[in-house]
């Protein structure tokens, strides 16, 4: 199974460079095998740049699964779809046109809702499939729907809300579950555990996004990486909101399992 990260905060790989890849605040994964693209990032100028760079034409997705309603993961669904000329099916919480806000460094409510409206998405032949509860996009892979909350606590940061929308995606693999997640707002002890309930697996076996440690205070993030440890995953790739020092503490926690991110990185699971 193949992952490539086709938006993320970090250029990290030498490809960035001879590929002219782009890296910008947001994250957007392709999951080659089942034709997904999760998220778009914020402005899809660099979705769309490092698509061709990485020769994946905007027509191959089957399915846009977006995993929360924040611009810097929906931002570039418009310019995804302007450069489709083919109907996708778009999967996604039925929180997906709620306002949101988060609270930036001057204190100042800033609106990070999406920018695109349903009529706009059926105008472009988008098949909008709103849910709540887990969406089994084909057999072993499955969108989370809304994320129960009882193992741990939800890593919201500035934004005003606990973000009831935040859906992560679940592989069934033969190694045991992969997660797929945009900003980890649902808290990753949650993610994973609801991942192990609603597949019917119970091993970790990688897990790759963002996980929203920015903002987070050090003993928060050494019951994440504690915990994660704990699952013995074989693969940990901590994207976007992840953070700079939260990247560090997973390869110090985990210097097995740890793999760098960035635009361009390809993982083969």
């Amino acid at each position: 199974m193949k992952i490539t990260i086709l938006v993320d905060n970090y250029a990290t790989q030498l490809s960035s460079l001879s590929k002219r890849l782009l890296s910008e605040w947001g994250f957007a994964a392709y999951i080659h095998d089942y034709r997904i693209l999760y998220d778009t990032g914020l402005t899809g100028t660099a979705l769309l740049n490092n698509m061709k760079a990485l020769g994946i034409d905007p027509n191959e997705p089957e399915y846009l699964v977006i995993s929360h309603r924040h611009i810097d993961h929906t931002g570039g669904v418009k310019a995804f779809l302007n450069a489709r000329t083919k109907p996708i099916k778009m999967i996604a919480h039925m929180n997906l046109f709620t306002k949101a806000y988060a609270t930036g460094e001057s204190g100042k409510l800033e609106d990070i809702s999406v920018d695109f409206t349903r009529e706009y998405l059926e105008s472009k032949g988008v098949n909008l499939i709103l849910v709540r509860e887990p969406y089994k996009i084909t057999n072993g892979v499955i969108v989370s729907g809304g994320i129960l909350r009882k193992w741990g606590p939800s890593h919201t940061g500035a934004v005003t809300d606990e973000v009831p929308d935040d859906m992560a995606l679940y592989v069934k693999h033969q190694n045991g579950l992969i997660v797929i997640t945009g900003c980890g707002h649902s808290g990753v002890e949650n993610i994973v555990e609801y991942g192990f309930q609603v597949t019917g697996l119970n091993k970790l076996y990688a897990i790759i996004g963002g996980l929203h440690f920015m903002g987070l205070p050090d003993e928060r993030i050494k019951q994440v990486t504690d915990y994660l440890v704990g699952k013995s995953p074989s693969v940990v790739v901590g994207t976007h909101c992840t953070g700079i020092l939260g990247i560090a503490a997973l390869r110090n926690a985990l210097p097995g399992a740890f793999r760098l991110g960035g635009v361009g990185a390809i993982f083969e699971l």
